[in-house]
C-alpha cells in the first residue's frame, strides 16, 4: 500500500529555513528538541521586539490547552498576526521526522523490529480470534458458534488499512490504556468484557517507539501539529514552565510502517484501563525476547 506522501515528494519545494527540522526527531514532552528550533524560525516572523515582550509578559494565567496562547499572547508578537503561521509551519514540518508510538500486545517485540507495524487486516484478525478461543480454555465457551459469530461480527472492518500512532506515550499509559492491557481494538470489540481476561493473558504489554517523518502524514495532522507546538512555545517562552503536558494526539496512517522507523521499545509496569474507571493493573512480566537479544551478554 502506498503512503500519502508518495505524490507530494514530486512537487513540494524544500525552502532554505525548513532544513532547520531535519535536525533529528521531534519529541512532544522533550522540548529541547524542537523549541530552541521553532525560536529560529519564528525570528522572521517575530517583531523587532516580539521575543522579548512574550519574556516580558511574567507568567499568565492560562490553562496550557487554551488558545488564547496563540489568539491572544503571541498575536501581538508576531508580524501579520497568527493568521496562515500555523500553515506554514505546518509545510515546513512536512521534512521534519517525529517520534510517536503505538500501544499493543504481543509475545515479543522483535518482531516490530524486523517486520515494522502492519495496518489492521481483518482476515488476520479473524485467525487470531480463533487462535485465542483454540488456545483459552476461559473462553471454551465460544467454540461451538465462533464461525457464526465471525460472520456477523458488525465491526469486521473498523479500521481496516489503518494504523495510529500517538505523539505522546504517557497517553499510552492511562487514557488509551487498552491498547497495550488488551491488544488490537478489533479483538476487544469482538470478544467484549467477556474476553478482556484472555487477552490480557497472552503477551506482554508494549509502547513501540516509531520515528514518523512528516512527509507521511495528511496536511490536517501536520496543521495541528504545527498549531500544538506553537501554542507550547508560547507558554514555555512566556511561563518558564518545568513540566510538559500529556498530549492526547493521534496520527492516523494508511499504509504498513517500515521496520526502520521502528527505533525503540518498552513495556509499562503500570497501565489504566480506560473501561474500568481506570483501575490500574500491574504488569507481571515486562521483558521480552527482544529485550533479552538487546542486552548485553553480561547483563542476561
Amino acid at each position: 500500500m502506498e503512503s500519502p506522501a508518495d505524490d507530494a515528494d514530486a512537487h513540494f519545494d524544500v525552502e532554505p529555513e525548513d532544513h532547520i527540522w531535519l535536525d533529528g526527531p521531534v519529541l512532544w514532552k522533550d522540548t529541547t528538541t524542537w523549541a530552541d528550533r521553532l525560536t529560529s524560525w519564528l525570528a522572521p516572523r517575530l517583531k523587532p521586539d516580539g521575543l522579548e515582550r512574550l519574556k516580558g509578559l511574567g507568567e499568565q494565567d492560562l490553562c496550557w490547552d487554551d488558545s488564547d496562547w496563540l489568539d491572544v499572547v503571541l498575536k501581538p508578537a508576531v508580524r501579520g498576526g497568527v493568521e496562515g503561521l500555523a500553515d506554514r509551519l505546518a509545510d515546513s514540518l512536512f521534512v521534519a521526522t517525529l517520534r510517536v508510538y503505538h500501544g499493543c500486545r504481543l509475545p515479543d517485540a522483535g518482531v516490530l523490529h524486523r517486520e515494522g507495524l502492519r495496518v489492521n487486516d481483518p482476515a488476520k484478525l479473524e485467525d487470531e480470534a480463533r487462535r485465542i478461543v483454540a488456545e483459552c480454555e476461559d473462553l471454551a465457551w465460544m467454540r461451538p458458534g465462533l464461525e457464526q459469530r465471525i460472520a456477523e461480527f458488525s465491526h469486521r472492518e473498523r479500521d481496516t488499512g489503518r494504523v495510529y500512532v500517538c505523539i505522546d506515550d504517557r497517553v499510552q499509559l492511562d487514557r488509551a490504556g487498552h491498547y497495550a492491557l488488551y491488544g488490537p481494538e478489533w479483538l476487544q470489540v469482538f470478544f467484549s468484557f467477556s474476553g478482556f481476561h484472555a487477552l490480557r493473558s497472552r503477551g506482554v504489554p508494549t509502547i513501540v517507539e516509531l520515528d514518523l517523518p512528516l512527509e507521511h502524514a495528511s496536511d490536517s495532522s501536520r496543521t495541528e501539529l504545527a498549531r500544538a507546538l506553537l501554542q507550547e512555545w508560547t507558554r514555555v517562552i512566556v511561563n518558564a514552565p518545568d513540566w510538559s503536558p500529556d498530549r492526547d494526539f493521534t496520527i492516523i496512517l494508511d499504509f504498513d510502517i517500515p521496520a526502520e522507523y521502528v527505533v525503540g521499545h518498552s513495556h509499562p509496569a503500570v497501565l489504566r484501563c480506560p473501561y474500568n474507571q481506570m483501575q490500574e493493573f500491574v504488569t507481571e512480566v515486562t521483558a521480552c525476547p527482544a529485550c533479552s537479544a538487546a542486552r548485553p551478554i553480561g547483563e542476561r
